[in-house]
C-alpha cells in the first residue's frame, strides 16, 4: 500500500513538473514573440525581416591596426626656428581570434592575439529598428615607432613595443530610413535585408585615445625614458572628444538577402576636445610631487571634422549558418591651441579592423513559436505611415514614423 501511494505521489510530482515546464516555455515564447514584434513594428517586411532563429554565436578571426602620428612643435624664444619632433607609430601584423554571442540585435564580442597577446578588443552592441548603441574598447602594444625631426627621419631611433595605445568609442546612431534599411544586417547579421535600400544616419559619439610611453626604453647614456625626453617629458596622453555627425549607409542585395554588400561612411564634427598630459618626474622630486603630475591642453579649433568608414559582405549559407567579412576605420585627431612659450601638439590616430566571421544561429524558430501561440490574441501592429514622397526617396533616404 505504501509503495502504491509513493508511486502515485511520484507520478503526480512528475506531471506537475511537466505542466510547470510547459507554462514556463509558453512564457518565454510570449516574451520572444513580443520582442520580435517590437523589432518589426513600423518596418516594411518586404525590405527587412528577422532571421528564423533568435540566438547567434560566432567565431571571429581578423587583424587590428593603428596608424598614429604625433607631432610636438617647440615655440621657445631660445630656439631661432620652431623645432618639430614627430613620432610615427604603426602596429605590426597580428592574428586575432575571438567569439561573438548575442540575441537578436543585442550582442557581445571579445577577441585577443593568441600568439603574442599584442591586442585585445571588446565590443558591445544594442540596436532596435531605428536607433542603436555600439561600444568598443581596444588595447594594442605591437607598435613600431620611428622619430623624425623637422620631417627628417632619424634611422637610429626605432623602437618596438615601447608604446601602448588604448582606444574607446561609444556611438549612438539613428537611421532615418529604418523602415527599409538596417545597419546591423551585414555586420551583426541580426536582421535580413531582403531588398536593396539605404539611409541617412545621424551619430553621437564619445571617443577616447590613451597613448602610454614605456618607462624602460632609454637613450644610451641618458638618465630618463626616451619618449619622455623627446616629447618634452611626456609619459602619458589621454585625448577625449565628443562628436556629432551625419553619414550614409547602403545595403545592396541581388538575391533577396542571400548575399549582402554593405558600405557606410560618416563625417563627424568634434564639438568638445581635451587632452590630458602626464609628464615625467625625476626620482629626486617624487617626494615633493607625489602621484602623476598632469596638465591639460585645449583644442586650437573649437570645431573640427573627423570621420569613419565601414564596408562588409555577408553570405547566408542557410537559415542556420552564415559567413561574413567586414572592415572599418575611424579617426581621432587633436591640435592644441597656440600658447606663448609652450609646445604645440598635433595628434592623428587611425584605428582600423578587418574581420572574418563564421556564425551559427540557435534557439527555437519563429515558426514554432507562432504555432505554439496560435491561440493567443496577437497584439495590434502599427502600419508604416503613408507619404506623398517618391518611392526612390523613401527607399534610400527617409521613411516617416508614426
Amino acid at each position: 500500500m505504501k509503495r502504491t501511494i509513493l508511486v502515485l505521489l511520484l507520478m503526480l510530482a512528475t506531471a506537475t513538473m511537466v505542466q510547470a515546464e510547459s507554462k514556463g516555455t509558453l512564457f518565454f515564447f510570449r516574451m520572444a514573440d513580443r520582442i520580435d514584434r517590437f523589432l518589426l513594428q513600423r518596418v516594411d517586411t518586404n525590405y527587412i525581416t528577422l532571421p528564423e532563429n533568435s540566438w547567434r554565436v560566432a567565431l571571429n578571426a581578423g587583424m587590428l591596426g593603428i596608424n598614429s602620428t604625433m607631432q610636438s612643435t617647440s615655440n621657445f624664444e631660445e630656439i631661432p626656428e620652431p623645432l618639430t619632433i614627430s613620432l610615427l607609430s604603426r602596429t605590426t601584423p597580428s592574428a586575432d581570434l575571438g567569439f561573438y554571442a548575442g540575441y537578436r540585435s543585442l550582442g557581445f564580442s571579445y577577441s585577443w592575439d593568441l600568439l603574442h597577446a599584442y591586442a585585445q578588443r571588446l565590443n558591445f552592441s544594442l540596436g532596435a529598428k531605428f536607433i542603436g548603441i555600439d561600444f568598443s574598447y581596444q588595447t594594442s602594444n605591437n607598435i613600431t615607432t620611428r622619430m623624425a625631426v623637422n620631417n627628417v627621419l632619424i634611422p637610429s631611433f626605432t623602437t618596438d613595443n615601447a608604446v601602448t595605445i588604448t582606444n574607446a568609442n561609444l556611438n549612438v546612431w539613428y537611421a532615418l530610413n529604418s523602415a527599409h534599411y538596417s545597419p546591423y544586417a551585414a555586420v551583426k547579421q541580426s536582421f535580413i535585408q531582403r531588398k536593396t535600400a539605404g539611409s541617412l544616419m545621424l551619430h553621437l559619439s564619445y571617443m577616447s585615445s590613451r597613448i602610454a610611453f614605456g618607462d624602460t626604453i632609454l637613450i644610451e647614456g641618458a638618465d630618463r625614458p626616451t619618449f619622455s625626453t623627446v616629447m618634452s617629458e611626456v609619459r602619458l596622453m589621454n585625448t577625449r572628444q565628443v562628436a556629432v555627425g551625419i553619414g550614409y549607409g547602403i545595403n545592396y542585395t541581388p538575391n533577396h538577402g542571400k548575399v549582402l554588400l554593405h558600405l557606410s561612411a560618416a563625417a563627424m564634427m568634434v564639438c568638445y576636445s581635451v587632452n590630458h598630459i602626464s609628464y615625467y618626474v625625476p626620482d629626486s622630486l617624487r617626494a615633493t610631487l607625489p602621484g602623476e603630475p598632469m596638465y591639460v591642453l585645449r583644442s586650437a579649433q573649437p570645431v573640427h571634422v573627423t570621420g569613419n568608414v565601414r564596408a562588409a559582405v555577408s553570405w547566408e549559407i542557410n537559415k542556420w549558418v552564415h559567413l561574413s567579412a567586414w572592415a572599418t576605420g575611424d579617426n581621432i585627431r587633436f591640435y592644441s591651441e597656440k600658447t606663448y612659450n609652450a609646445n604645440e601638439l598635433f595628434l592623428s590616430n587611425w584605428n582600423w579592423k578587418v574581420q572574418l566571421t563564421l556564425g551559427v544561429r540557435l534557439g527555437v524558430g519563429r515558426t514554432r513559436i507562432r504555432e505554439a501561440l496560435k491561440d493567443d490574441p496577437a497584439p495590434p501592429t502599427l502600419p508604416v505611415r503613408t507619404t506623398n514622397l517618391p518611392q526612390w526617396f523613401t527607399d534610400y533616404f527617409y521613411s516617416p514614423k508614426l
